[in-house]
């Protein structure tokens, strides 16, 4: 048995995010690798994002149309093999009710959902949108048969109390998730899409559970589980 979990080209690997942004943040580079490892990986993006405006642009007459940043995030994912798909709410006063509930859970039955990651909902002080997304998804995971683990991605906000359990390494794609988080444009000046804050984030992740790692230069995305199922595949000795 391998002393780390792995991802096969079985499974059907589904991202359910709030707004064009969370994805690259939460799970870029687990995204990526999932995808090299031969499985099939799709975003769906819940909002397109168009209230999410600063207050300093919004003061100065800012405003975004409603497909401005779901152009971002096709240019974001552009040539990974992964696909985007947009439920087009409107961003800013999401619910966890039976309609947004029921979206997700058609997507997730839709698309044979194995492996869902979605936003933490245990962090009070998280963005609204997150946290109703995340419970959302969490809901709806219960009645895809399909789907055996649940991943939720670490946020943002600070003193959030996130604790992770599970890493994935992303070192290979670090450099992709920077130039990722990059395209989005619209939303440049905010700090937690900055390079400095990327970089940070994926070496603290190994410092707090895999030093020596970390102090290799290997670089992580972390995650707090509510599901994990084991699957143990047969070894090469073992086959017939």
């Amino acid at each position: 048995m391998s002393p780390t979990a792995s991802i096969s080209s079985g499974e059907q690997v589904v991202a359910v995010v709030a707004h064009p942004d969370d994805a690259e943040l939460l799970c870029y580079g687990t995204l990526r690798t999932a995808r090299a490892a031969g499985a099939v990986v799709s975003v769906v993006v819940v909002t397109c994002g168009a209230n999410g405006v600063s207050i300093t642009d919004a003061g100065a007459g800012r405003r975004l149309t409603e497909d401005e940043r779901e152009k971002e995030v096709i240019e974001a994912w552009h040539g990974t093999g992964i696909d985007v798909i947009f439920l087009r709410l409107t961003d800013g006063a999401l619910v966890a009710d039976l309609g947004l509930i029921s979206r997700v859970e058609s997507e997730l039955n839709r698309l044979g959902c194995t492996l869902l990651i979605t936003h933490s909902a245990r962090v009070a002080n998280d963005h609204q949108d997150h946290l109703a997304v995340a419970a959302a998804a969490a809901n709806a995971a219960t009645r895809v048969p399909t789907c055996h683990t649940m991943l939720h991605g670490e946020p943002h906000a600070p003193r959030s109390g996130f604790s992770p359990t599970v890493l994935v390494d992303i070192t290979d794609v670090l450099d992709d998730k920077v130039r990722a988080l990059g395209a989005h444009h619209s939303q440049s000046g905010r700090w937690y899409l900055s390079k400095e804050y990327t970089l940070h984030r994926a070496a603290q992740a190994g410092w707090l559970l895999r030093p020596a790692a970390a102090a290799d230069g290997r670089a992580f995305e972390a995650f707090e589980t509510t599901l994990l199922t084991l699957r143990f595949a047969p070894s090469g000795e073992d086959s017939p």
